[in-house]
């Protein structure tokens, strides 16, 4: 009577602890790209570079979940580097005929500028998919909920069959 108890109790403990570590892992990797994103003013493509670097650093995770991107808005599962600060920092500046201040480069539509401006917050983040489901219940564990759109392992989000996540966000001030 007391086994199937037990085996649900082992299992979630089981499923938790891989939930934890892939969050351990996307933490470690948004750090590590928040870092990079701090220090790569005078890069060419610091916002790539950032990508890169957070990517590399979730090594254990599905990397086809943790696609890049560089607009704040995109769907869970990437990179989101956004910016707050009088400096204007920005990761796609597009507007023709600009220059970028640390490299010379011109900005073009098909070859956006990633502009660094020092003193500026930079603000990296990631989701990634989780399943922490109690079995014979509606109830997931994992924090994050969305109900529309897509999911990052291509399931469409609605409020009968919503997609969770674990997230983690780091923020950074661009040296």
């Amino acid at each position: 009577m007391v086994l199937p108890l037990l085996s649900m109790l082992l299992v979630g403990i089981i499923y938790g602890g891989i939930t934890f570590y892939d969050y351990v892992i996307l933490a470690e990797g948004v750090a590590q790209g928040a870092s990079t994103l701090a220090m790569s003013r005078g890069a060419a493509t610091p916002c790539t570079a950032a990508q890169t670097a957070a990517q590399k650093n979730a090594y254990n995770l599905n990397q086809t979940y943790l696609s890049a991107c560089t607009t704040a808005g995109c769907s869970p599962g990437v990179w989101q580097p956004t910016f707050t600060g009088p400096g204007g920092s920005s990761c796609s500046v597009t507007t023709a005929g600009t220059t970028n201040p640390n490299t010379g480069a011109n900005c073009t539509t098909t070859a956006p500028c990633q502009i660094l401006v020092s003193g500026d917050y930079g603000t990296i983040g990631a989701t990634y998919p989780c399943n922490l489901s109690i079995p014979f219940t509606t109830f997931n564990l994992c924090p994050v909920k969305q109900t529309t759109g897509t999911g990052t392992n291509g399931a469409t989000c609605s409020a009968s069959a919503p997609c969770y996540f674990i997230s983690s966000q780091t923020t950074v001030r661009i040296e």
